[in-house]
């Protein structure tokens, strides 16, 4: 009896990280009796929120109570029963994404999701009310999270306190898990309600003053020359504007795109003299 009941409780399982709920052991034919013998015997362990793992599952508490809270915010459906799309289903975000990340350190006790439309929350969980782009959105161990890019957006919009955004973006941006020129321009706009500095040298001043900019990625390092040292690039400009229209052998007429390259080599050749001499 055990064993069958144990067999179809590890094949739905199998489907989701070696997790299972309450509500999907039930509509498979496993009843709280059989949950409760499969606990006792060390088979079976329970994460709360009514999701169980098995014993031999891999998957750590880093993912797995997070995946559980997912699975928890519609424990009567299977895996292959929830939207395909992440976006149309509910994603990990806020503090929640920041400690799955590994990024700064956020103790809140609830797990925090971003809903596309108002949900019932299980206890312990808060929901925000907003429809995530199909980027916004990864996938890390089944659990479908917010982006490093997105989560620092959401923090901001949140409230969070700036010291705690400082060591999520610092570590976001020397790990080049963001892009620190499209963060910033991101949150240019939130700046004045949310009261930090907007312009390049005094943003990378207040959030990233810890940051060795010889550490940091290519992208990531002209993207911090362009934030620091903009005034240097556009003195230079003008010389490497000259060289790649001298490359145009036709005659044609420099391209916005001329003026691109140019800016973005220039603001390498700035980077590179500067920190990586």
């Amino acid at each position: 009896m055990w064993e069958e009941s144990f067999y179809e409780l590890s094949i739905v399982a199998g489907r989701q990280q070696g997790l299972i709920t309450t509500a999907q052991a039930g509509r498979v034919g496993v009843d709280d009796a059989a949950l409760g013998h499969f606990q006792d015997t060390g088979l079976l362990l329970e994460l709360d929120w009514g999701v169980h793992q098995l014993a031999s599952s891999s998957l750590g508490p880093r993912y797995a109570y997070p995946y559980a809270a997912w699975l928890a915010m519609a424990p009567d459906r299977f895996l292959a029963e929830r939207p395909a799309a992440p976006a149309d289903d509910v994603v990990l975000s806020h503090e929640s994404a920041c400690r799955l990340h590994g990024l700064g350190s956020f103790s809140a006790p609830h797990m925090v999701f971003t809903s596309p439309s108002p949900v019932t929350a299980p206890r312990a969980t808060t929901i925000h009310v907003s429809r995530l782009a199909g980027d916004d959105i990864e996938i890390r161990m089944g659990v479908p999270v917010t982006t490093p890019h997105r989560t620092l957006l959401d923090l901001v919009r949140s409230g969070t306190d700036h010291p705690a955004l400082e060591r999520a973006l610092t570590e976001a941006v020397q790990r080049d898990w963001v892009d620190l020129h499209a963060v910033h321009r991101d949150l240019v706009a939130l700046a004045a309600d949310h009261h930090f500095p907007a312009t390049g040298p005094e943003f990378v001043h207040y959030f990233l003053s810890d940051v060795e900019p010889r550490s940091l990625s290519p992208r990531n390092l002209k993207s911090y020359t362009e934030l620091t040292l903009g005034d240097v690039v556009q003195e230079l400009l003008p010389s490497v504007l000259r060289v790649v229209r001298e490359t145009h052998r036709d005659g044609a007429a420099p391209t916005d795109a001329d003026e691109t390259l140019s800016w973005d080599i220039a603001a390498e050749i700035v980077g590179r003299s500067r920190w990586r001499r």
